[in-house]
């Protein structure tokens, strides 16, 4: 219905002005106009209201106006500087329409680049010194991160409009079309021809035509030519006659005032060349030229100076150009040539663009080319050393990577069973779980109906019941279209089904003997194993996967949660969401989200609360647009109430030096050359040479209140949008406690910076130049695939701590190896936070990587013939993460082991593989598979596993099993296969007893079954 009223009103604004200038009747083409622009109008301001109102019920209603102001006066100025210019450059044009037009064009291009580089203009304005600066040029970062964009895009416009504006001056001499040369009349009485002269109107005359021979023109007034004779009088003309007689008529100079906006223009385009040329030194900050990003020996004694020369030169030249005796010279020689058109506008630039463009190709392309060949290259480590050690200082401090932690870790080859006592309170919290493996069993027990979506598997600690200890949750969200197609009605989408509920929250490290998840936190209502972890508000309104818009507290009773056979309904009692009151309110948002459905709706009333942009992402995008977002927010029990942490990063591509961190998406590249890996993470981060995590975005799920806290509160752009936008970013000390506790080290972050640091530890210019000690992520076994590790959090107590601490930790090996060679990790909890750490590992020393690990699970025979019975019985094997997680001074390996049968949706948990150096010890539990690792001796068969949810069989009968298997195969290679046929036949029989666990156990020996001796 609204596109049929707008069709409607515009249809009769068109009618009303068609039909008044048929009848010559302004008032009617007025009325139309103004009935066109009404309607406009009024439906954009129904728009814009409907954000403003969306920002008042957050409480940043003076953060909306900020923007709409800094818009409207950043486009308003842009605007007139547009105008201005260009009509100053299209002044001297005869046209009204050639000085008329590219000023309104020029305006326009200013008005929408001040609208869109809203935050460039205000970040110029409000800029914030800094200490540092670039060791070339000796500008602070400040200038680069601040000044320099708006520059660039200052520049930009300065091309756009005189760009316009000689499109304009050569529609107005004729030149832009290719019109054909003016051909001039000849004269009418004796004598020689006259030169054509310009009267009003643009009409052409010649001089014989008003009173005698030809006179040398002058410009009068108004740029109208008329001849010195037309003013001196018959004595004039006469005298003037002979001298002009029996000569042809000569190019006309009056084409240099024909073409004088056309030279204006062609000035201010070199005047524009010129400072680009300037801020082009400044943008080899950015070069690659050299071996590195950033100048290098070519571009400081070469590259930066021709770049200041052709400066210079487009400058004077741009100069040049407007003044009048360099326009005559330059016409008289374009129309000496007699071109047209093209070729005349090419004539009257050509000389202008020799001057610049052979400095320009000498000094930027010549020179440079043989001095990088003939200097550079011979000697490069040499000559590009102390270049070489700016990179490495300005990208390490990019990424913050200069205040990186770095030590040795010793990696002691000891690990006893004092070890284990001591560090129990680590161990036990050690992550068995996969997220993976644990999305999919949540997603199959606790969804509890089709309409609710398990939004990913988040990964956290808590304190509860005293132990502080690690968990992985997810959140119960609601999504309509999980719905049957014929229950998506407009009712339910919008009214009934608005909101999820509660969370499923599970130990990382506990298992159940049937290798499901010990949940602290299921069912709904949601049934909290302890009182920290009690759900005072498990309604989810605004979430990970909650999108499109709901109305709360309608006529129609909202779904809550299923109850057996039936369902519960509430109503909405919170704050969240623009009340409707009154009609206008509804047609604003039926234009704005419903449509007539909504406007025509019965159901909301006055009290109703519109829910939009319920995406928690968008949510934080649309109040912060100068933040960069993490991919994977996470959702947090706190205080009885559900709330989401939004990990937000102020980036920019303008740091000094600092190579820029990107992910080649397509080609199987992470950034820096890392080879697989998730390319498309690093969005948010892609271009960026310089970034900082310093904003927690919080949202709560219930009410949707965006609050914005400052965590590095030294970071010069944060400094900058929190003068810009005045109390939108708190200090984090603001942050309640129960929040505070669960703040973590980003992933995202760390593998940022890890994939950096792969390259930038080596600090010393000649290590770095020759690549000696380039880091890779390591590679773990998921599947089937080898993948790099993906970051991941454990509980590691550092040296001199009392208690584990949250941490983040991402290994490395040397290129093109599997051994590790060190780890990064990025503290948590507490005073911590933000602390990044470095261990290298002892070169002489050899330390198993993640996928050696792997590969030793293979080549066990025991353990690696119970995985291969396992997958020909119907059973998918599932590896889960390789954790390198370290234990006083030395590191353990664990890998837990998930079994998933071809009918069944989720995996079991079934066997814990734990390494330490070349030992290896597997178990059904972490503490059995430690106990086999430090007391020595075989390791046990794994239990087999029957179908999920059926608990594993005794080991006993997995050992007979495997006994079996190895003899079958040793006999076959012996070819005694009379023997090997019998011992086929015991393992089908350990097989069947295996699959049916209810069945008692044969307590006789293997051997002494295959000899048919009865059990006693």
């Amino acid at each position: 219905m609204y596109v049929l009223v707008i069709i409607v009103l515009l249809g009769a604004s068109a009618a009303l002005a068609l039909r008044g200038a048929l009848a010559h009747r302004r008032s009617l083409v007025a009325a139309g106009a103004l009935l066109f622009a009404a309607t406009l109008g009024f439906f954009v301001f129904l728009s814009f209201w409907g954000e403003y109102l969306w920002f008042a019920e957050l409480g940043y209603a003076a953060r909306f106006w900020k923007e709409v102001l800094a818009r409207l006066i950043s486009a308003a100025a842009a605007a007139a500087l547009g105008g201005l210019l260009v009509f100053l450059l299209t002044l001297p044009a005869r046209s009204r329409g050639a000085r008329r037009v590219p000023t309104i064009l020029g305006a326009a291009l200013g008005a929408v680049w001040g609208f869109f580089g809203w935050q460039v203009i205000l970040r110029f304005i409000e800029r914030v010194p800094t200490e540092q600066r670039d060791p070339i040029l000796g500008h602070s970062t400040s200038f680069y991160l601040f000044s320099l964009p708006f520059y660039d895009a200052l520049h930009f416009l300065l091309w756009a409009l005189a760009l316009v504006a000689l499109a304009g001056a050569a529609v107005d001499a004729g030149l832009a079309s290719g019109a054909p040369k003016i051909r001039y009349p000849a004269e009418r009485v004796v004598g020689p021809p006259a030169e054509p002269v310009a009267g009003p109107g643009d009409e052409h005359v010649t001089a014989a035509n008003v009173a005698g021979p030809p006179a040398e023109p002058v410009a009068g007034p108004g740029d109208e030519h008329v001849t010195a004779a037309n003013v001196a009088g018959p004595a004039a003309r006469h005298a003037a006659a002979p001298a002009a007689a029996g000569h042809a008529a000569a190019p006309a100079p009056a084409g240099a005032a024909r073409h004088r906006a056309i030279f204006h223009c062609l000035g201010a385009i070199a005047l524009v060349l010129g400072l680009g040329r300037w801020l082009a030194s400044y943008h080899l900050m950015y070069s690659s030229w050299g071996v590195v990003v950033g100048p290098g020996w070519t571009d400081v004694h070469v590259r930066l100076p021709a770049n200041r020369i052709v400066a210079v030169i487009a400058a004077l030249v741009g100069i040049a150009l407007f003044l009048p005796p360099v326009q005559r010279a330059l016409s008289r020689a374009a129309s000496g040539e007699r071109r047209t058109g093209r070729r005349a506008l090419a004539g009257l630039a050509a000389l202008p663009a020799l001057l610049i463009g052979v400095p320009w190709l000498l000094g930027l392309v010549v020179l440079p080319a043989l001095f990088q060949w003939l200097k550079v290259v011979p000697n490069e480590l040499a000559v590009e050393r102390p270049y070489l050690a700016h990179n490495i200082a300005f990208t390490r401090a990019g990424f913050r990577l200069h205040e990186v932690e770095v030590t040795e870790f010793p990696v002691s080859d000891r690990l006893t069973r004092e070890t284990l006592k001591d560090n129990e309170d680590l161990l036990s919290e050690v992550r068995l779980w996969d997220p993976r493996a644990l999305d999919a069993v949540l997603h199959q027990f606790q969804a509890i109906r089709l309409y609710y979506e398990m939004s990913g598997v988040d990964i956290d600690r808590y304190d509860i019941d005293g132990r502080y200890r690690q968990v992985m949750l997810a959140p119960r969200e609601l999504d309509p279209e999980n719905l049957p197609r014929e229950h998506q009605t407009f009712v339910n989408r919008r009214f009934k089904y608005t909101h999820g509920h509660g969370v499923a929250m599970a130990s990382a490290h506990d298992f159940t003997h049937d290798g499901q998840p010990n949940l602290l936190v299921k069912d709904i209502p949601p049934v909290s194993a302890s009182p920290e972890l009690a759900i005072e508000r498990p309604e989810i309104y605004y979430g990970e996967a909650t999108r499109g818009y709901v109305v709360a507290n309608s006529r129609e009773p909202e779904f809550d949660y299923p109850s057996g056979s039936e369902n519960v309904y509430t109503r909405y009692e919170g704050t969240g969401g623009i009340e409707l009151k009154g009609f206008f309110r509804k047609l604003l948002f039926g234009w704005k989200l419903g449509g007539t459905e909504f406007l025509v709706s019965g159901i909301p009333m006055d009290e109703s609360r519109v829910m939009f942009r319920r995406e928690i992402r968008e949510r934080v995008a649309a109040v912060a647009p100068f933040l960069a977002l993490d991919r994977d927010p996470y959702i947090v029990v706190a205080g009885g109430r559900l709330q989401w942490i939004v990990d937000a990063y102020t980036t920019s591509s303008y740091y000094p030096y600092s190579e820029s961190f990107f992910s080649a998406e397509g080609t199987g590249l992470d950034a820096m050359g890392d080879a697989g890996g998730r390319a498309a993470f690093t969005h948010h981060l892609r271009r960026a040479n310089y970034v900082r995590n310093s904003v927690k975005a919080v949202v709560d799920a219930f009410d949707g209140s965006v609050r914005l806290y400052v965590f590095e509160p030294e970071d010069p752009i944060v400094q900058v949008y929190t003068r810009i936008f005045p109390g939108l970013l708190r200090p984090s000390e603001e942050m309640p406690a129960e929040l505070r506790a669960h703040v973590r080290y980003p992933e995202d972050f760390l593998l940022a910076q890890g994939l950096v640091y792969a390259k930038y530890h080596m600090r010393d210019p000649e290590v770095f130049y020759n690549q000696e000690d380039l880091w890779m992520r390591a590679t773990e076994k998921y599947h089937d695939e080898v993948q790099p590790v993906e970051p991941y959090y454990v509980m590691w107590k550092p040296p001199g701590e009392g208690r584990p601490e949250f941490t983040l930790i991402l290994p490395f090996t040397p290129k093109n190896r599997q051994v590790l060679i060190g780890w990064i990790a990025g503290m948590s909890d507490g005073d911590n936070y933000g602390r990044m750490l470095a261990y290298k590992f002892p070169k002489e020393t050899r330390v198993l990587g993640t996928q050696q690990m792997d590969t030793k699970i293979d080549q066990n025979p025991v353990l690696s013939a119970q995985l291969s019975l396992w997958s020909q019985r119907g059973q998918k094997v599932i590896r889960g993460n390789a954790l390198v997680i370290p234990v006083a001074d030395t590191l353990l390996y664990v890998e837990p082991i998930f079994l998933q049968a071809d009918t069944a949706a989720y995996p079991e948990l079934r066997v814990v593989v734990v390494m330490h150096g070349d030992r290896m010890s597997y178990a059904s539990s972490l503490d059995a598979a430690l106990r086999g690792l430090v007391e020595g001796g075989p390791t046990p068969a794994p239990a087999a596993a029957g179908p999920p949810g059926v608990p594993g069989t005794t080991v006993g009968l997995a050992q007979q099993a495997n006994e079996s298997f190895e003899n079958t195969l040793r006999l076959l290679g012996e070819r005694r296969f009379h023997e090997a046929a019998v011992e086929l036949e015991t393992l089908s029989r350990t097989l069947e007893e295996l699959q049916d666990p209810s069945a008692a156990p044969d307590e006789r020996s293997p051997a002494a079954r295959r000899r048919g001796v009865p059990a006693e």
